[in-house]
């Protein structure tokens, strides 16, 4: 979502210059390539956005649950669940445990 919302504010920011600021109307090669160029990559990020969500929800095995929990707990990153796996719990509370022991 945060792609998103600055790709927004880069067309907008680059509309409000044409608008503000207008010259003469000269079209060129290199305008037509820079707009071609910035329609691809916004097409990219939405694409692999869009992907990544649809990855974050998909079934894993009980082991790359508890593996994905363990290291967010020894590394001290949030809870994140999304599958609502009890594998992930165990091995986040490893995570937690391991973390605290070796401090």
């Amino acid at each position: 979502m945060k792609k998103i919302t600055a790709i927004t504010l880069t067309a907008l920011t680059a509309l409000s210059s044409v608008c503000l600021f207008p010259q003469t109307a000269r079209a060129n090669f290199g305008d037509f390539l820079l707009g071609v160029g910035a329609g691809a990559g916004a097409s990219i990020l939405i694409n692999n956005s869009r992907r990544d969500a649809e990855n974050r929800y998909r079934p894993v095995s009980p082991q790359q649950e508890f593996s994905r929990g363990l290291q967010d707990g020894i590394n001290g990153a949030r809870y994140d669940n999304p599958r609502n796996s009890y594998d992930y719990d165990k091995g986040f509370q490893e995570g937690i445990r391991r973390r605290a022991s070796s401090r």
